[in-house]
């Protein structure tokens, strides 16, 4: 098969970070709040939607999004992403992150590192830069795989076409609508049904190797 679009997950695995909205809470003080927003999400009591909303408003005064920007921009991309990637796009294969994240900062991400197509979660604004309390769903963390094949059928790329590359439970629909799915790391929900498997990027050729096939 010959493979044309890799797709990545971003917290966890084209960054150290696993969650770019922990990173805010944690400078807002409000872990602990939101360890039960998530708590309700992924047991079933809310919706995705309804967790983002519950999560922003834990972040008092409403901040700008400039503040989020600051908040957000010493992040730390993961040991050997840059050259990975790199050599990915030199290949010739269309890239794109694709995350449950907030695209202020998958945006960013995608800048430093030249991958074109981006996914992700946002933030509603107010005439002033400050948020509303309202996010905006693009990203349903559980279902990236829809997420995939609507990029992929604007690309003309055929899901077997596409590698997808992710780190944790959230990434599972993800890596089984690829047609190469690859887990980075130790989860072992992900490990399980991941066609390849390697703990960080100091193996990337071997992952290069498995797009060359």
């Amino acid at each position: 098969m010959r493979y044309r679009l890799v797709a990545f997950d971003m917290d966890g695995t084209l960054l150290l970070a696993k969650s770019c909205w922990r990173i805010i809470h944690q400078r807002f003080g409000t872990i602990e709040e939101a360890r039960k927003n998530l708590w309700a999400y992924e047991s079933g009591l809310i919706d995705y939607r309804e967790f983002m909303r519950r999560d922003i408003a834990l972040w008092r005064p409403k901040p700008t999004i400039d503040e989020i920007k600051s908040i957000l921009s010493s992040y730390t991309l993961a040991p050997n992403v840059r050259q990975l990637v790199g050599e990915i796009i030199r290949r010739g294969f269309q890239t794109a992150i694709i995350t449950g994240g907030l695209d202020v900062l998958a945006n960013e991400v995608a800048r430093e590192l030249g991958i074109p197509h981006v996914i992700a979660n946002g933030l509603e604004l107010d005439g002033s830069g400050h948020l509303t309390g309202e996010g905006i769903l693009r990203v349903e963390p559980r279902h990236k795989d829809e997420n995939l094949a609507q990029l992929a059928e604007a690309l003309g790329i055929s899901l077997e076409e596409c590698v997808a590359v992710g780190d944790g439970k959230y990434d599972v629909s993800f890596l089984k609508k690829a047609g190469l799915g690859v887990a980075v790391g130790k989860d072992p929900e992900l490990g399980r049904i991941a066609d390849v498997v390697i703990e960080d990027f100091d193996h990337f050729p071997r992952l290069l190797d498995y797009l060359r096939k």
